[in-house]
């Protein structure tokens, strides 16, 4: 019987798919066995700690304080429950996605009491992201599964800190250096900001740290627009080169970056010193050709008399200024040829075409189009520029300083944490604050 002539009573045959494992379990599956392999270790090493002579670690000085057979179980215990569950979700056992669930939500909690007795970092962070992850991945979420990592991580080195560094900074310094805290009542809350209004106060009749803060923004402004000043025209010109020289131009602005920083500011230390290549120069070659010439010119003889004494080039602010500029230099460059590079050119030719001379069409249609490539290069130069310490301290020596500097004191010479604290948190606040406003006045103006 062919199908032309199949009878509508004929049942039609229906090819049952089956899915797969879904890839959430099977990653909360190998976290887990991951986690057991742990758990394992610290089993092993508990039970072998005589005989290889382990470093006691936080949470091992702790279970030594119990019974004996506790560790035993715990470690044990734990082991088991993670591998279990682990195979179970690799072989689709329905017993063990919920199992995973309540096991990684009390290792949590276990992470949690683990830092409270013993203040370990690393471990409790170790745990917390791999049995955090486990419980979103088996509670299928999968944005969440996605973003979890990135999240961990900046809520665990950036969020963190900073919430710690604002708890700092309500203290008080005691006499021997520690972080002290009032009694929380009505009366004390203004007390715990004191350091904060320290900052805006007067301070032996003069306003140090504003006179401080103005002056690491005066400096920061500063040397933003000389690296725009000199960064634009550079990357413009890289930009316009052909395709095959592009890639070694900005090879050759990135060859700093392969040199410590630190490195190539003591070298600048040493060409700028009393001793260095422009002084020994200035005071010996030059000053001895000027003295042989002093007779037959009054210039040679105003050279000589000039050229007696060394160039303060250390140890100022000029030397400040120019060890910034050349160590933020590259950040302008980079995102401004990103943004220059990936330029229609034709819009400047179509600009000239309907009669804009070259200042206009610059004007007019370059500056707008690379703006986004300004302003990413001006808050990448500003922001670290604004709290440099190294450059600072190094080339400024102690006659200028800035807010890096004061917050380098603070926690290292004085011992004022909470002080120092409050300064980094102003900081913070301030940048933020002008970020927030300069994006949101950006949006408003593309709207209209």
């Amino acid at each position: 019987m062919n199908a032309a002539t199949q009878t509508p009573s004929q049942p039609a045959k229906h090819v049952r798919m089956e899915s797969g494992l879904d890839p959430r379990l099977q990653l909360a599956g190998f976290i887990l066995l991951a986690e057991a392999a742990l758990w394992g270790f610290l089993l092993f090493r508990w039970v072998t700690f005589a005989t290889y002579s382990w470093n006691p670690l936080a949470g091992e000085l702790a279970l030594a304080q119990l019974p004996a057979i506790l560790p035993y179980l715990l470690y044990g215990g734990l082991l088991a429950l993670n591998g279990s569950a682990g195979l179970g979700l690799l072989r689709s056992s329905a017993w063990a996605r919920p199992l995973g669930i309540i096991l990684s939500a009390l290792t949590v909690l276990l992470a949690l009491g683990y830092f409270w007795l013993t203040r370990e970092f690393w471990g409790t962070a170790v745990f917390l992201g791999l049995s955090g992850m486990v419980l979103i991945l088996l509670v299928r979420h999968t944005a969440w599964s996605l973003a979890f990592p990135s999240a961990f991580f900046l809520l665990l080195f950036f969020i963190l800190p900073i919430i710690i560094v604002f708890l700092v900074s309500l203290g008080e310094r005691s006499r021997l250096g520690t972080v002290t805290y009032l009694p929380l009542t009505l009366e004390n809350i203004p007390l715990y900001f004191n350091d904060y209004a320290r900052f805006f106060s007067k301070i032996g009749g003069d306003y140090i740290y504003l006179r401080i803060f103005w002056r690491s923004v005066w400096i920061a402004v500063v040397n933003t627009v000389l690296c725009l000043i000199v960064g634009y025209p550079f990357a413009y010109w890289i930009a316009r080169r052909p395709a095959k020289y592009r890639n070694v131009l900005i090879f050759l602005v990135m060859i700093p970056f392969w040199t410590n920083f630190l490195v190539r500011t003591y070298a600048w230390m040493l060409i700028l010193r009393d001793s260095g290549v422009i002084n020994n120069f200035w005071t010996i070659t030059l000053h001895q050709q000027a003295v042989m010439l002093a007779d037959k010119s009054q210039l040679f003889a105003w050279l000589a008399a000039v050229t007696e004494n060394k160039l303060p080039l250390l140890f100022n602010q000029p030397a400040v200024m120019l060890g910034l500029f050349y160590g933020y230099l590259p950040f302008m460059i980079l995102p401004l040829y990103a943004n220059l590079e990936r330029m229609d050119w034709s819009l400047l030719e179509a600009a000239a075409d309907l009669g804009a001379n070259t200042w206009k069409s610059s004007t007019r249609v370059l500056l707008p189009l690379s703006l986004p490539g300004i302003v990413a290069g001006s808050i990448i130069v500003f922001i670290p520029t604004l709290g440099a310490y190294v450059t600072p301290d190094l080339m400024g020596g102690a006659r200028v300083a800035l807010l890096g500097n004061s917050l380098q004191q603070q926690f290292m010479t004085v011992r004022d944490w909470p002080f120092g604290s409050a300064i980094g948190f102003i900081m913070l606040a301030i940048m933020l604050a002008a970020t927030i406003i300069y994006f949101r006045t950006t949006a408003k103006e593309e709207a209209f």
